[in-house]
């Protein structure tokens, strides 16, 4: 399964991250501090990685190309 991330504002509730699994694949929302110049820091890639993990999905590391992308 894929993984891809959004960085985004003001999540609900002061959360930094938020984990949406879909049938194709998994967006992860994360708070925008996380990341510097559009890509997630060290420390913003933990955190993902502690949120994916948490809900059953794969690690950013692990995760495969995405299928929607391989059939264009």
């Amino acid at each position: 399964m894929c993984v891809h991330v959004h960085l985004a504002t003001a999540l609900p509730d002061g959360v930094l991250t938020w984990v949406d699994r879909q049938a194709v694949h998994t967006r992860v929302y994360a708070d925008s501090t996380l990341a510097r110049g559009g890509t997630l820091t060290a420390v913003g890639r933990t955190v993902v990685d502690q949120a994916l993990v948490a809900v059953g999905c794969e690690t950013l590391a692990t995760a495969g190309p995405c299928p929607l992308r391989l059939a264009s």
